[in-house]
């Protein structure tokens, strides 16, 4: 009878061996356990829609989101009423933090002195369709400036400014009631003051014309410009006509001069007295003696 007990009490005994040992790992895991503190999250404003430049940010157009401390930018803003009602002066792009030096200061109506490069300036040209190619030009282009200019006797054209950035270029159609519809003519072009000088000569003493460059394409060639007579294949000669004219009326009146001048010696000699005959002498010597031969030759 004692024999049927030996087996079951061996079987408790590793039982509670396993138990006691599984509850001292398990407890040794927990004393190894980390306690995390906490994540520290803020408000910040975020924009829920793009939102272009020089526009106005509207209430749904922006949100409070939870993010972590570490994760705001130092100029984020963190209320939307710091943010609504101001013109953007920088893209606004969806789920990105709204940044204050990305706003014009509150009330104020943004123009293109916020968007302006440092070194620029802007200038505005009169334009047409033909100037403005076509209607292609859109604000963003890139364009070559091409003047005509004529001085005297030179009717010049040339490229005068290179890779000039289209601020704004006035070319929408305006029709109120009852009038006639109204084009604006006008581009903006964004010029250094070298280049602001240059094009209000040639845009005040001349003709001027916008040429469309290709998207990306930054390279400046060097050019020589075109007189009517280059841009017709001509030769430097053939382009200045005038001073070889000049030379041959020039020419033409000294040898009438010299015409005159030989008549009138031909007359004085035809008037005067003809001259004596020339006489020469000449000793011909024969052994001792010398004779003395003389002949006259009439003057001519």
């Amino acid at each position: 009878m004692r024999r049927r007990w030996i087996v079951p009490a061996i079987s408790l005994v590793l039982a509670l061996l396993t138990t006691g040992v599984v509850v001292g790992y398990l407890q040794s895991l927990r004393q190894q356990v980390t306690v995390v503190a906490p994540v520290e999250t803020a408000a910040v404003v975020f924009a829920r829609t793009n939102v272009g430049e020089r526009k106005l940010v509207m209430p749904d157009a922006v949100e409070l989101r939870q993010v972590p401390v570490t994760a705001i930018h130092p100029q984020a803003a963190r209320r939307v009423e710091d943010v609504v009602n101001r013109v953007a002066i920088a893209p606004l792009f969806a789920d990105e933090q709204v940044l204050t030096s990305k706003l014009a200061p509150p009330g104020v109506n943004v123009g293109l002195s916020y968007v302006l490069p440092r070194d620029k300036r802007a200038m505005t040209i009169a334009v047409n369709e033909v100037v403005g190619v076509a209607g292609f030009v859109f604000p963003g282009d890139h364009v070559d400036v091409v003047a005509t200019v004529s001085q005297g006797d030179l009717n010049l054209t040339k490229i005068v400014l290179q890779d000039v950035e289209v601020l704004a270029i006035a070319q929408k159609v305006e029709q109120k009631p009852g009038e006639e519809p109204k084009v604006s003519t006008s581009a903006t072009l964004a010029v250094t003051p070298d280049q602001a000088e240059v094009l209000a000569q040639v845009d005040n003493n001349g003709r001027v014309r916008l040429a469309l460059r290709p998207h990306g394409v930054a390279d400046k060639v060097q050019t020589a410009g075109k007189t009517i007579q280059t841009a017709l294949g001509r030769t430097a000669v053939a382009a200045t006509p005038r001073p070889a004219a000049q030379t041959t009326v020039a020419s033409r009146t000294d040898g009438v001069r010299r015409a005159v001048r030989q008549a009138a010696a031909r007359a004085t000699v035809a008037a005067a007295p003809p001259a004596p005959p020339l006489v020469y002498a000449v000793d011909v010597w024969r052994s001792t003696s010398r004779t003395t031969v003389r002949f006259e030759e009439p003057r001519r």
